[in-house]
């Protein structure tokens, strides 16, 4: 591990604890530092390499694989593959702006504890961007979106198809939920060992060290709620495999009841949980695979009680979403039947004396059901409106907001049992459920929300969710953080955000934001076709290889 005094002045103080009095080193407060290295990277890449011909049609092999989507049908003309969409792609739009959400989240709790701390709860946190709904745009719970989603759509086809008679769709949804388990391993841990992998190589070549001091210094340059602690550089590789496999170790232990938190990144204590989750949900499916609707649906409600009593929020909010897939079943069967189309007999309609005084009385009473029609929808919507809002004012519950002066919550937190060990969860959790079922009860035809979430950027971004996921941690680690400093100490000539106005503090972090976004997009975007899209490829093999065949 690197020794404190390799340092500088400031470093070695910042590490014993104590207040740094010396100024930070100049190459950290100057990005033309950077830049200058790059060039000559290039200029060496250009000048050296890509004149040799073997060397060149390689590099531009890697060039292309290196080249997001996009680009390449912007700058190549290359046609975009054709997207496959299927009636819950509107979904795979949530997971894209909840992907999205998640990013902003990290960023900003590094600097500011807006993100954690709720509305109103001192003098300093009263900004109209802190009230709530409008504070879920970059704080609030957002694994619980993904948590939710992933239920419901692991339940909705295998209870389908359980509720069809045929034999064969019995027999199918059996090789179904054997299949995904199968899957769901390979598909959860090879891409996270791979990039944490990475993680390991910059580590041991020094590429975090740089920036290190800083991030520590929780006073002056990052003073957010945000107190990770920053992956180990250890003195041979050998020492950092050993402590990379057991991270690896640790993240893959579904028997721990207890959430791990990996050093190398945090943010993948949410693989654990979800793998954790997914495996409970493939039980309870299979327990109730050969009963009928309504006991299912009673069954999961009351599972829904247990996962909360064990305190499980994790698992809890997956039976939630089986609990509202089962309900979109029943009510989509219902729904099916209602209007299913009319006998002979019944297409038959009596003429309609209009001369007469029942012809009048028939038209009075069409006008009256009319005008009740639209009061219905009109009320309809307006209960729908309600009760988005009321899932947005519960998702964007603070983290403090039980233990510190919430105001809009100090009420509702009177409910949350006392013995619950994550009380911030509880209220998120309902919230996820209530928007889930507000979506996916939605009219397919009518629905803004899913115009919207089936649009170009949205299913572009749900289609990366996975892989912006895994990688912005890195990337955020490695220079996205240093950005705002950068821009505070390079154009504004002030150290910290502590030392900045409202405005400065704001334009450093969206001039931060963006640059981060844009490499973490486009990372995400080689990530998945390159890693991921490899990974799904090689577990379709081997499931192919190991299953009987039929």
């Amino acid at each position: 591990m690197s020794n404190p005094g390799e340092y500088p002045l400031q470093t070695a103080s910042l590490l014993d604890g104590e207040k740094a009095s010396s100024p930070p080193s100049p190459s950290w407060r100057d990005p033309l530092v950077y830049i200058a290295k790059f060039k000559r990277l290039l200029h060496y890449i250009l000048s050296t390499v890509l004149t040799r011909p073997f060397h060149a049609a390689l590099w531009r092999r890697f060039g292309y694989a290196l080249m997001p989507q996009p680009l390449r049908s912007f700058i190549l003309k290359e046609q975009t593959p054709p997207r496959k969409t299927f009636s819950t792609s509107y979904l795979n739009g949530v997971r894209g702006c909840t992907a999205l959400k998640v990013f902003t989240f990290h960023y900003m709790h590094a600097f500011s504890d807006i993100t954690f701390v709720p509305y109103g709860s001192d003098e300093r946190h009263t900004y109209f961007l802190e009230l709530p709904i409008i504070r879920y745009l970059y704080a609030g719970y957002t694994a619980h979106i993904f948590f939710g989603i992933a239920g419901y759509l692991t339940s909705v086809r295998l209870l389908q198809m359980m509720d069809d008679p045929d034999p064969t769709s019995q027999s199918k949804a059996l090789s179904t939920v054997t299949g995904s388990l199968f899957r769901r391993a390979f598909r959860l841990y090879l891409p996270v060992a791979f990039i944490s992998l990475i993680s390991t190589v910059w580590l041991t070549l020094g590429l975090y060290e740089h920036n290190r001091p800083y991030l520590l210094d929780h006073e002056k340059y990052f003073p957010g709620e945000w107190n990770e602690p920053r992956p180990i550089r250890y003195d041979t590789y050998y020492e950092q495999l050993r402590f990379w496999s057991s991270e690896m170790f640790g993240v893959t232990n579904i028997i721990w009841e207890k959430t791990f938190y990996p050093i190398h990144d945090q943010h993948f204590w949410s693989i654990l949980s979800e793998m954790r989750a997914s495996l409970h949900l493939y039980l309870c499916l299979l327990a109730v695979a050969q009963c009928t609707r309504r006991v299912r649906l009673v069954f999961f409600l009351c599972l829904t009680f247990i996962y909360f009593c064990w305190n499980h929020w994790e698992i809890w909010v997956y039976i939630l979403g089986a609990f509202v897939a089962q309900v979109d079943v029943i009510l989509t069967e219902k729904a099916k039947k209602n209007s299913a189309p009319l006998s002979p007999s019944q297409e038959k309609l009596e003429p309609m004396d209009i001369d007469g005084p029942s012809g009048v009385q028939n038209i009075l009473r069409k006008a009256s059901g009319g005008v009740q029609r639209f009061s219905s929808r009109a009320s309809f919507t307006s209960l729908r409106f309600f009760g988005f809002l009321t899932a947005f004012y519960l998702l964007s519950y603070p983290t403090y907001g039980f233990h510190l002066h919430a105001p809009g919550y100090m009420t509702l937190n009177k409910a949350i049992p006392h013995w619950m060990n994550r009380k911030d969860k509880f209220y998120p959790n309902i919230g996820t459920a209530l928007l889930l079922f507000l979506l996916v009860r939605s009219d397919p035809q009518t629905s803004k929300w899913r115009k919207f979430l089936n649009s170009r950027i949205p299913q572009y971004m749900g289609s990366l969710s996975f892989g912006f996921y895994i990688v912005h941690g890195s990337i955020m680690h490695l220079f996205g953080y240093m950005i705002p400093q950068w821009i505070w100490w390079h154009w504004l000539g002030l150290e910290g955000p502590n030392n900045t106005t409202d405005f400065q503090w704001i334009v450093g972090l969206i001039a931060g934001w963006i640059p981060t976004f844009i490499v973490s997009l486009w990372a995400a975007d080689v990530w998945t076709r390159e890693v991921e899209g490899r990974c799904v490829k090689w577990v379709k093999a081997l499931e192919k290889y190991c299953f009987r065949r039929r």
